[in-house]
């Protein structure tokens, strides 16, 4: 069985994390309210030396669907 508290946060999936389309800063966070090169969670392990503790699931896109 695998440990999942060391397994690292991702970014994709989550309600915060939007992309951004700019070459130069291409991913996003709502939930920080930041734009950059590399992925949020990155950025949050570097500054705070803590994996985001903010990651929220994004609904499935099948949900309601038919």
């Amino acid at each position: 069985m695998a440990d999942h508290s060391q397994m690292p946060v991702r970014c994709h999936g989550c309600v915060y994390f939007f992309i951004t389309h700019e070459s130069h800063r291409p991913y996003g966070c709502t939930k920080f309210g930041f734009k950059a090169k590399k992925l949020p969670a990155t950025i949050v392990i570097e500054t705070t030396g803590t994996q985001c503790a903010y990651r929220e699931p994004r609904p499935s896109a099948q949900n309601g669907r038919r």
